[in-house]
């Protein structure tokens, strides 16, 4: 009869103990989420991604916070953890912000080839000329002249964002002028023919960079050596 008391005790603990571990994980899961927003707060980045470890312990791999820690690395620009934790999380789902992360923590890395390559899919995605301009510069860097050309013709004719501007070196060395970002792909597209040996149609782009931005100190520059060079060609040609 004893035994029988000590069974019936026994197997009425174990579900019990199960809930109460079951209470403890949730519990654990608000602790952790409270600590990562407090971090967020106070701007410890650090504190905040132990804390993202911490939930992924408990929420595992599938957790959203996958996505959070991938942003944290972006920031601080630690890109060969960035890169290992979006390779994960694209491995599940294909996402647009995660392949952004993707792309510039290759190219920080200098695997170019690779940059290029998730390049090509967010300009798939997005279909603008911010990406296609991105793509562009890659190809361009590493000698895919035709296929940067490309790139930048597919994209000319789509929106421009007015307020955007990249930077580049101006007259005086360590000084920089901020160029609308229309006039800085032209200069791009002017370069890319160039590098094909089409001098008139780069002499065309970089006089549209310059109509855009007059001052463009650069596309200037790139322009005289190109008509120098369109100069010298047509006195060969005479001559022979």
């Amino acid at each position: 009869m004893m035994n029988k008391i000590i069974l019936v005790f026994v197997l009425y603990l174990v579900p019990s103990f199960g809930f109460s571990q079951k209470i403890h994980k949730k519990d654990l899961l608000t602790i952790e989420k409270s600590v990562y927003k407090k971090a967020l707060k106070n701007y410890d980045i650090n504190a905040a991604k132990n804390a993202v470890y911490r939930i992924l312990e408990l929420e595992g791999e599938q957790s959203t916070y996958l996505d959070t820690l991938a942003y944290i690395y972006f920031k601080q620009q630690n890109y060969m953890s960035c890169l290992q934790v979006s390779n994960k999380i694209l491995k599940q789902k294909e996402k647009k912000d995660i392949l952004e992360f993707k792309a510039v923590s290759l190219e920080k890395l200098n695997d170019l080839k690779s940059a290029i390559d998730v390049y090509e899919k967010i300009y798939a995605i997005n279909n603008d000329v911010v990406s296609a301009y991105k793509l562009a510069q890659l190809q361009q860097q590493i000698k895919r002249s035709a296929e940067a050309f490309t790139t930048l013709k597919s994209a000319e004719n789509l929106k421009f964002p007015e307020e955007l501007t990249i930077t580049f070196p101006t007259t005086k060395k360590g000084q920089i002028q901020n160029v609308p970002f229309k006039a800085a792909f032209y200069n791009l597209l002017a370069l890319t023919a160039y590098d094909l040996h089409n001098y008139k149609i780069a002499l065309k782009y970089y006089d549209e960079a310059l109509k855009v931005y007059p001052d463009f100190f650069v596309a200037k520059q790139n322009r005289q050596v190109v008509k120098m060079l369109q100069d010298k060609l047509k006195d060969k040609n005479k001559k022979n």
